[in-house]
């Protein structure tokens, strides 16, 4: 039997030298010879190291088989550390994986411990080799999008996996596919680091992912790094994207990100969908709906920025919004195209270089960062008020017609004690071009959240980005004897927009959150931010002649002690509600009539 078992492992070890041979020889491409400055490195010379490494894989199985007891164990573990320093082949794992496996189950204990070895081997091939298809996918796309792509690699024959990202979607799924290219003032390592570290990516495209999280991929997913070695990061990422609006759901993904090195200062950040990886539980943290296609970034040194190919790719229900006054913009493939990711990007990088251009109160050396970090968290709770499924952990949905009314169950602020801070938030459209309703809004936001001043308030602090795009102030109350502001020393303010989108966010401070802001910038308890988000309803951007707004307002009501649990009823909400409708039908009525 030991024989037998013996002369079946040399006959498939034989078979499966000339399938890789076999394989490789139909695999050559012919490709351009000056993509990207390809390198001389054989193919040739690459295939016989893997074969060899191979071949000494099958040799430690055999050796294997003349041991027993603690010996095989060792030769156990030989063999899994040795399979995690193969250079995994590009074939086809169809061609392969019948052959590979043993026909019979031999009587020896560590037979099985070399099936599994193999199975191992063949699941981290497949999984190399979707993510060498999803590479070279993004590559094609750029390529075919006339950009400086001259090229697609050559890596081995890969169209078998490289189809798959063609299939065309099933029923009441749609494809969206977009490319942007761009010069963004920051270094290319500068830009890699933030698209790595998916908090800092959450923060930076805050106005389209909403919550991203990552963690290390399970199974052979962690194990791709040492099957290429021009892989030099992997995470795993889930995410939501949405629009600054109740009306649209979020599209929830889970993808890979490999960080490649192609050639000297240029790399590739390539996104794929974990469910193009078969193996292994899901690694989402979410109900997944939607699927990420290869999307990502290549990146090219320009001088000391990063020239930058921008690719989104993605899979999305196509019944998922409901007909409503978003439906064009989403159906138009604009809300979550490269060019609006690019153009994100842009702002936050010239937000981050933004310098006083008014300072009317003695303030520490790190007033600047503590405004930047303080008004991106009032963006951050203003666009998670008016996602359409809100934190239940904080925020309780108590009506959800025309307009949505919201309670904050956390009640941890100390000093609002006796009373309850409520939202309320609306969308809608105003026959009028974006540019005069976000103009109009600057004038008249100070009005709308300080009314019935008698005396204009004063600009203490102005902080703005080069062009104005982006500006924050910070006014002061002067009208001390006005009931409704005696408790509001200061209003921070932050306005900002690009193409795609205008926010106009806003929060009342006491003097003491005001002071506490400039000695250690933590007060972010404290914040209770309103805001308005401004779309343009066309792809005219600017020149639309319509836009759609959505205004969230922030406010605490007081409530007696024993209302406290009947604060839910109707009855109970007859007066919040009132008050909130009246406010947001005359701030509609102004807009409309302006």
């Amino acid at each position: 039997m030991f024989v037998l078992s013996e002369n079946l492992r040399l006959s498939s070890s034989s078979i499966v030298d000339k399938e890789l041979q076999g394989d490789q020889s139909l695999g050559e491409e012919v490709e351009s010879e000056n993509w990207l400055h390809k390198t001389n490195f054989s193919e040739h010379e690459k295939f016989n190291s893997r074969s060899h490494n191979y071949r000494k894989l099958h040799t430690r199985m055999e050796d294997s088989d003349q041991h027993s007891g603690t010996k095989a164990a060792d030769n156990t573990r030989e063999l899994d550390l040795g399979l995690s320093s193969l250079d995994i082949s590009s074939e086809p794992a169809k061609h392969s994986t019948s052959k590979l496996l043993h026909p019979v189950q031999a009587p020896m204990a560590n037979h099985t411990d070399s099936n599994s070895v193999e199975s191992k081997f063949l699941k981290l091939q497949e999984a190399n080799n979707i993510s060498k298809a999803a590479y070279k996918e993004i590559m094609a796309m750029a390529l075919e999008a006339n950009t400086w792509v001259v090229g697609t690699p050559a890596l081995g024959a890969i169209e078998e996996f490289q189809q798959m990202f063609k299939t065309l979607p099933p029923p009441g799924m749609r494809v969206e596919c977009s490319v942007e290219t761009a010069i963004v003032p920051i270094a290319p390592e500068n830009l890699i680091s933030v698209l790595m570290d998916v908090d800092r990516w959450g923060s930076t495209l805050s106005r389209i992912a909403h919550f991203g999280s990552s963690h290390l991929p399970a199974g052979v997913l962690q194990q791709l790094s040492r099957a290429d070695e021009t892989i030099t990061k992997i995470v795993m990422v889930n995410a939501e994207f949405q629009l600054p609006t109740p009306l649209v759901p979020t599209r929830k993904f889970c993808f890979l990100r490999c960080l490649r090195k192609i050639v000297e200062d240029i790399w590739a950040i390539v996104d794929v969908s974990n469910d193009y990886f078969h193996h292994g539980p899901s690694d989402s943290k979410l109900e997944v709906k939607c699927q990420r296609r290869p999307s990502g970034v290549i990146i090219r040194r320009h001088d000391e920025y990063s020239e930058v190919i921008w690719l989104e790719n993605v899979e999305v229900n196509e019944h998922q919004v409901q007909e409503n006054i978003y439906s064009s913009i989403v159906n138009s493939n604009l809300a979550f195209c490269a060019k609006r990711c690019v153009s994100t990007l842009l702002q936050k990088l010239k937000r981050n270089n933004s310098r006083f251009l008014n300072l009317r109160m003695p303030v520490d050396q790190q007033a600047r960062a503590y405004l930047l970090n303080l008004t991106e968290y009032m963006e951050r709770s203003f666009l998670e008020c008016i996602n359409e499924a809100p934190n239940r952990r904080k925020w309780d949905i108590l009506s959800d017609g025309e307009v949505r009314v919201l309670k904050d169950v956390t009640m941890n602020h100390v000093e609002t004690q006796g009373s309850i801070n409520y939202i309320a938030l609306t969308s809608f459209r105003i026959q009028a071009k974006p540019f005069s309703v976000v103009q109009f809004l600057l004038k008249n936001n100070i009005k709308l959240q300080w009314p019935s001043l008698l005396e204009e308030p004063e600009e203490v602090i102005k902080l703005a980005s080069e062009d104005y795009n982006n500006c924050i102030t910070l006014h002061k109350n002067v009208d001390l004897h006005n009931d409704f502001t005696k408790n509001h020393d200061y209003l921070l303010q932050e306005a900002s927009w690009d193409e795609f989108c205008y926010f106009i966010i806003s929060s009342p401070m006491t003097q003491a959150a005001t002071d506490a802001l400039f000695v250690g910038g933590c007060i972010y308890d404290h914040l209770k931010p309103s805001g308005f988000a401004i779309l343009p309803d066309g792809s005219a951007g600017l020149q639309s002649d319509s836009c759609l707004v959505t205004i969230a307002m922030q406010q605490e009501l007081a409530v007696l002690e024993s209302d406290c649990y009947q604060v839910e009823s109707l009855n109970a909400l007859d007066t919040p509600r009132s008050q909130f409708l009246m406010v947001l039908l005359l701030r509609g009525h102004f807009l409309v009539k302006k």
